[in-house]
């Protein structure tokens, strides 16, 4: 979906429900396109869209320009920069994970590393299945304290067996690591979730 100049926009946001999956940090070895049809270079915002009269729905990445547009038309106040790299600190007081620019969020263990998961699978693939993570991302946002339910930890688990090259998340993020300091991620409490439903992890 081409979206460059300000009623290309607003045109999108009339036709189509506009909602922010991720913003992240680019890193070194990974290129990416943005809607407007420039190249992204730092960070991007991936947003998830959905005809308001249709079946039509799809994932649409920009930068700073182009998101803080999208944002101010659809009243969001946007999110924190999800930063994986070890050598930088994040907007959000330096863990990458918040909801919001708007300060420190206080994480429940399974719901940080459940949340930390999406914004990772967003980051390692090319192509995001915006919809089947949007849902579970923005409950895990609202109430970031709570444990995550099993199914919402199992739909995840799903998306990320669908890794073309049958990776698990844990082996994505080591490829990544050849070309990037990355900081550890843990994902024990989704493990033991998943263990307690007999339910093999793609997490690790």
């Amino acid at each position: 979906m081409y979206c460059r100049g300000e009623d290309n926009r607003i045109e999108i946001v009339k036709e189509f429900e506009v909602l922010p999956l991720a913003h992240v940090k680019l890193l070194a070895g990974q290129t990416k396109k943005s809607c407007t049809g420039d190249e992204l270079i730092s960070s991007y915002y991936c947003f998830n869209y959905s005809a308001r009269n249709g079946s039509e729905n799809g994932v649409l990445l920009c930068g700073s320009h182009a998101a803080d547009h999208f944002l101010s038309l659809i009243g969001h106040p946007g999110l924190a920069l999800f930063n994986p790299l070890a050598s930088l600190v994040s907007s959000n007081g330096g863990n990458g994970g918040g909801s919001s620019g708007g300060g420190k969020v206080q994480w429940h263990a399974a719901a940080k590393q459940l949340h930390d998961a999406i914004n990772l699978l967003v980051v390692c693939w090319s192509t995001v299945p915006g919809a089947a993570l949007l849902g579970v991302k923005t409950k895990l946002e609202k109430f970031p304290g709570s444990s995550p339910f099993a199914s919402q930890v199992k739909a995840v688990n799903t998306v990320i067996g669908r890794d073309y090259k049958k990776r698990s998340l844990s082996q994505m993020i080591a490829e990544l690591a050849v070309n990037n300091n990355l900081r550890k991620f843990n994902f024990s409490d989704l493990d033991s979730i998943l263990a307690a439903e007999n339910v093999p992890s793609n997490f690790t």
